[in-house]
């Protein structure tokens, strides 16, 4: 048994999973910032 391709999933469902919560996170700090209740901003790229 070889297990050669394994570590490739592993590791993606990790990077996805990282990605996934990290748009959440730094959407929610955005219109936190743009609501005024955390002190600093981040401006949106788009608008």
């Amino acid at each position: 048994m070889q297990k050669r391709g394994q570590l490739g999933i592993i590791e993606f469902k990790y990077f996805m999973s990282g990605l996934f919560f990290g748009i959440i996170i730094a959407l929610i700090i955005v219109l936190l910032g743009t609501k005024g209740v955390i002190p600093f901003q981040i401006p949106l790229v788009c608008g």
